[in-house]
């Protein structure tokens, strides 16, 4: 029902992918005109153009009045600083961040790069502005890369990393433009909730962020929960004995899991089961609330969540692997008695239980801030959610050069098993086709250099083992 009315909303005010890039071009005549101006120019000339468009902007000027002279004036220095001058492509991209758009550029035209100009002019206001990334490396790598043209533009650039201590937080926010990951902008906002003194606060009000691979933070992790938890004082459930009774409970018989894997539940033999062993009478009798809370998260650890996977045992406790970074994270617990059941499952001390202090989703994190923009490759099959959900439409940018690269539409499948031999057929294909065109090639350089109708000893055996070697893929043989 709420994809219907997206979609009705989305007809009624239009497509939200846009192709045409009429407005931004006639703004990028103007930007090489002024480019021809500071390509002539001295670095000290440089330097003054740009503390005159920081005074205009602090003296009140709107950004849109500068925007074309400072994208000059961005694209210079990177040519100077960093050897790179942006193509057009990338020049129309930071203009449509800076109109607030999700920009879809194809991999390896330049991203990274296209940012830097709309990021620096909305850090003209001395708000900060944010750009967040998808992990540390990235963070730390672009700030590195870039910063040397926000320090041409007299612009302080932070990072803000897993592990750092608030005061170096606080610092890195104080910065024109800070690059970090979205979990760690959205966990810093959720700790200064819980601060009791203003003076521990690592945030400023929030202004303006850019959103690297868009799509990703943006709708796949839109609603996933960032939690900060806390401890419960006093004794938990009874977590080993759950843990021993729920080990001896039998796939298929006395529990049953979806189709996919992601809710266990008890079959009518095994909740007669647990009951016998329990002696507690009905298991959802209201009297059996909490004991049945326990199971479910008994069963939970034992079946649902994989070690190595979910979490890794290290120290003689439970630690979570992140989902999307595969890394693990620090100081992170599953809250309502689920961390405490995986540690019973792992016959490890079953540490006090861990309650929600305070919780956010990705998607109400990114709409506290008033502009916002992203980039990704990958943005018009989200287009419609980027809408509903943000109120953003996607800018595609056409490929500096025509693209080669032939993209195909998306295969689904069932099952694992299913997708797993579709990779070994398509295997198989790539491997015989390729020993087919070795044959053939084989054959035409040898075949055409016979004499008097027979080829030459050398050549003869050549063309056999290449017709040998196709009967071998055709009956299974070697190809397989």
């Amino acid at each position: 029902m709420a994809t219907g009315i997206s979609r009705a909303v989305a007809w009624a005010r239009g497509s939200t992918i846009r192709h045409d890039l009429t407005v931004y071009r006639t703004r990028l005549e103007a930007i090489k005109r002024h480019t021809l101006e500071v390509g002539t120019a001295s670095d000290e000339r440089l330097g003054c153009w740009g503390a005159d468009l920081r005074a205009r902007v602090s003296g009140g000027t709107a950004l849109d009045e500068v925007t074309e002279k400072w994208f000059a004036l961005v694209g210079e220095l990177s040519r100077r600083v960093l050897g790179l001058h942006p193509f057009d492509e990338q020049l129309i991209a930071g203009l449509a961040l800076h109109a607030g758009h999700i920009v879809e550029m194809q991999t390896g035209e330049g991203k990274t790069l296209a940012a830097v100009a709309p990021v620096a002019l909305n850090a003209l206001t001395g708000g900060g502005a944010h750009v967040l990334t998808v992990n540390d490396y990235l963070a730390r790598r672009d700030a590195r890369w870039m910063g040397p043209i926000y320090e041409r533009l007299g612009l302080s650039v932070g990072t803000v990393q897993e592990g750092m201590s608030a005061a170096e937080r606080r610092d890195a926010y104080r910065c024109d433009v800070t690059y970090l990951t979205a979990k760690e902008a959205g966990f810093d906002l959720l700790r200064d909730g819980l601060a009791l003194d203003g003076s521990t606060l690592v945030h400023r009000p929030f202004q303006f962020a850019l959103v690297d691979e868009a799509d990703s933070l943006l709708v796949d992790e839109a609603r996933i929960p960032l939690v900060i938890a806390g401890t419960v004082d006093g004794p938990g459930p009874d977590a080993a004995q759950m843990a021993a009774l729920v080990r001896e409970l039998r796939v298929g018989i006395d529990v049953e899991r979806d189709e996919h894997g992601r809710n266990v539940f008890l079959t009518e033999i095994g909740i007669g089961r647990v009951e016998s062993r329990l002696r507690v009478g009905a298991l959802h009798d209201t009297r059996n609330i909490a004991v049945l809370a326990d199971l479910q998260n008994a069963l939970h650890a034992e079946f649902l969540l994989a070690r190595d996977v979910d979490y890794i045992v290290r120290h003689g406790a439970v630690e979570l692997v992140d989902d999307f970074t595969g890394r693990v994270a620090d100081r992170r617990q599953w809250p309502d008695g689920l961390h405490g059941a995986t540690e019973a499952k792992e016959g490890l001390r079953v540490r006090r239980e861990g309650r929600i202090l305070n919780s956010i989703t990705v998607q109400h994190f990114l709409r506290s801030y008033p502009r916002l923009c992203g980039m990704t490759a990958t943005a018009q099959p989200s287009a419609e959610e980027l809408d509903a959900f943000y109120d953003l439409s996607v800018v595609v940018i056409p490929t500096h050069r025509p693209c080669q690269r032939l993209d195909h539409p998306d295969l689904v499948f069932t099952d694992r098993q299913a997708k797993e031999q579709a990779l070994v057929d398509e295997i198989r294909r790539g491997v015989r086709a390729a020993r087919r065109s070795g044959a053939r090639r084989r054959c035409g350089v040898s075949c055409p250099q016979r004499q008097g109708g027979r080829a030459r000893g050398g050549d003869r055996g050549r063309c056999g083992r290449g017709r040998r070697g196709d009967d071998l893929d055709q009956h299974g043989g070697a190809g397989d």
